[in-house]
């Protein structure tokens, strides 16, 4: 016998050919758990009792029942979590491989103790990586700049002070209670409703109740599309006295102005009714204490009636490492369920029979009165705007924006240089056959501004009077330009847009301001697509409500588009290259594609348009559509014509491409939707329907459900 092999046998008493794969693994797997255990069980010992009492761990049962048009009702369980947020963030709750507050500056002081003692080895520094659980506060409130990163608390009182005009929040909210669904696996799910209890502050905390009065209640509501919208609801204020055999202590009623199911306008109002959690409590099995959870919103259509109604209902057991482990192994995949279960209950509403249209999704209204008045699905009147959550910028309305924002640092800039007094002129003036021909050639000139009105012989016969109304034309239109772009969403960042030297009080020239407000980031696509900076606003504005000007006149003339209706001063015209010129041919094609195919959608044999096709232009003057010809593009958008006179070609690429992109999705939304699954829509909130809206909103023509498109 060999050295070697009495070395072997000592350590391995058995034969290296029977050792398996299991037997390598099987061991790590084994005391990296063993780890996790003691790690679990020691500091489950550390979380004081106060901390007990404040957390809990809830397995809600869910209902839907809907009324009307059409009978439909489906349960489910629901795991959330209920946590103080101030033992939340200061990671009193956090337990080594079951739940952690992820705030992304993990590095502080309370958790230094902890990764020291879990970075001895990779098993450890993996287990101390990977937690079951986890809350983040990415998944709620955005923080603003004036908000500390990282805090729930501190970006729902942001929330409070900005949105709801509540002011120092701090001054008076003390413990604020969230119940909310955690991140499982890493996976976050939709958070369909998270209930925010805030109880007053009180005057000395050592001396106070355990559970001081209930203040606020915010009910923070999430849709599909990762929109979130919050209601406000005060104790005291605006409440209902529940009827004598009521459940529930509290009950409001509040206009609605979101958009969560697909199924419903955003008309009506919520019934909320619910009781403070903490005001029962009664011993759980192991005789600690328990709290119940009773939630019930109904929603009311606009005439009172009856439609839809959720409760949520479900029993609160302390947040302890045992009752966390006992719920995930007796209920290990119901977080990933949550969003399959809406889909599938969706479905069946709209393929069943009957079958229910559906609304396709609205943009977030970002002003109450002119949300409730414009688009295909306005809100409810009296609805307060609380939108605390949107969509994230993509990449096209990202290079949209910067081409919009460079287009207008050139506008401005040229207003502060060339302080010539924007020429007014008569809206009916045309073009000359020659200027006509030199704008329809492309590919030879482009027109940057009107044609010249210098004659001098008509000058001499201008009457005196015309004379001082063209002075005070000129004056109001002549001056300092500023353009502000404001955005719905005060996370974003509000884009201020001046000249290069601000104007003081020695100038002799005014100076004025454009404001555009939107509500989404789309705003930016919606100056690109459509053939001109008038129609886009025409009708995104006018019609759909997706956002809006301080001053159309202003407005106009800033995206001067050199019709001379927009009141441009002179420039002749600039000889374009031939790559540029190609470009912009692409550009304009794509252009009159999209509008011809939007088009196509107001049907020659609907008796509304009738009296409209006697007519040379689908809009009144100063807007030309026309009716009897196929539509083509008159001429590259202004926004074009920096990149082509420049023969920046990459800017101009960038614009065919996002052109190109987005008329493609929405012909393929069209096609899957419309042709494939033979999704029916509520009429006319078609989302190919935007121009016939348009039209008819311009005409003063209702679309009625009858008018098919």
């Amino acid at each position: 016998m060999s050295t070697s092999d009495l070395i072997v046998r000592s350590l391995i008493p058995i034969s290296p050919k029977s050792i398996t794969l299991l037997d390598l693994i099987l061991p790590p797997i084994l005391i990296c758990l063993s780890i996790a255990i003691f790690d679990i069980q020691y500091y489950n010992k550390k979380l004081n009792k106060l901390v007990l009492l404040n957390s809990h761990l809830f397995n809600n049962q869910t209902q839907h029942a809907r009324f009307i048009p059409k009978k439909h009702q489906f349960n489910y369980s629901l795991i959330q979590f209920g946590v103080h947020l101030d033992h939340l963030e200061q990671h009193e709750l956090d337990i080594p491989h079951l739940f952690r507050y992820l705030n992304n500056n993990n590095n502080n002081n309370n958790n230094k103790q902890h990764q020291n003692t879990y970075h001895l080895n990779p098993f450890t520094w993996l287990l101390n990586t990977l937690h079951i659980f986890e809350i983040k506060p990415q998944s709620y409130f955005k923080s603003s700049s004036s908000t500390p990163p990282h805090s729930i608390k501190a970006s729902l009182f942001n929330q409070l002070e900005t949105l709801f005009h509540i002011p120092n929040p701090d001054h008076h909210i003390g413990k604020v209670y969230l119940i909310s669904m955690p991140t499982y696996l890493g996976f976050t799910s939709i958070n369909p409703l998270s209930i925010y209890f805030c109880y007053e502050k009180p005057e000395e905390p050592s001396k106070s109740a355990r559970h001081p009065p209930l203040k606020y209640v915010i009910l923070d509501v999430q849709n599909t599309f990762d929109e979130r919208h919050s209601y406000l609801l005060t104790v005291g204020i605006d409440e209902l006295t529940p009827s004598q055999s009521s459940e529930f202590q509290h009950e409001w009623i509040v206009p609605r102005a979101f958009h969560v199911s697909p199924f419903n306008d955003r008309k009506g109002s919520y019934k909320v009714s619910l009781s403070d959690p903490f005001s029962d409590t009664h011993p759980d099995q192991d005789g600690s204490d328990a709290i119940n959870l009773k939630v019930k919103i109904l929603l009311l259509t606009a005439s009172g009636e009856k439609k839809f109604m959720a409760t949520l209902r479900g029993t609160g057991v302390p947040f302890t490492a045992r009752n966390l482990l006992g719920m995930w192994l007796r209920y290990p995949v119901v977080l990933f369920l949550t969003s399959a279960r809406i889909i599938y209950e969706s479905f069946k509403l709209h393929m069943g029979r009957p079958r229910l249209n559906v609304y396709p999704r609205p943009e977030p209204a970002f002003d109450p009165q002119f949300a409730a008045t414009k688009g295909p699905n306005p809100i409810q009147q009296g609805a307060t705007i609380g939108a605390t959550g949107w969509q994230k910028p993509d990449w096209r309305t990202k290079w949209a924006q910067n081409i919009l924002v460079d287009y207008l640092t050139r506008r401005v800039a040229e207003s502060h240089h060339d302080i010539v007094p924007l020429h007014p002129s008569n809206p009916t003036t045309t073009l000359s056959s020659s200027a006509e021909k030199e704008v329809s050639s492309l590919g030879s000139f482009v027109d940057l501004g009107t044609s010249s009105h210098d004659d001098d012989d008509d000058d001499d016969e201008i009457s005196e009077d015309d004379m001082d109304r063209k002075n005070m034309q000129q004056d109001s239109s002549g001056g300092h330009i500023t353009v502000v772009l404001q955005p719905a969403d005060r996370t974003q960042e509000t884009i201020v847009i001046s000249p290069p030297h601000a104007p003081n009080e020695h100038d002799s020239v005014g100076s004025e301001t454009l404001t555009i407000e939107y509500g989404s980031p789309s705003f930016f696509l919606d100056l690109l697509l459509y053939p001109t900076p008038s129609l886009a606003q025409l009708i995104c504005e006018e019609s759909e409500g997706t956002w809006k000007v301080s001053s159309v006149e202003l407005f106009r003339r800033v995206f001067s588009e050199g019709t001379g209706a927009e009141g441009v001063y002179e420039r002749g015209p600039v000889r374009l290259g031939r790559a540029s010129g190609l470009l912009g041919r692409w550009i304009n094609g794509l252009r009159s594609v999209y509008f011809r195919w939007l088009l196509a959608f107001i049907p020659a044999h609907e008796s509304h348009t009738g009296p409209l096709r006697r007519r040379a232009s689908w809009f009144p003057p100063p807007h030309f559509v026309p009716i009897h010809e196929p539509f083509t593009a008159p001429r590259s958008s202004p926004l074009d014509l920096p990149s082509l006179h420049a023969s920046n070609h990459a800017t101009s690429l960038r614009i065919c491409l996002l052109l190109a992109h987005s008329i493609v999705a929405q012909l393929v939304y069209y096609w899957l939707f419309n042709r494939l699954l033979r999704f029916r829509f509520v009429h006319p909130t078609h989302p190919w329907l935007v121009l016939k809206r348009a039209v008819f909103h311009a005409n003063r023509i209702p679309l009625s459900p009858s008018s098919h498109g």
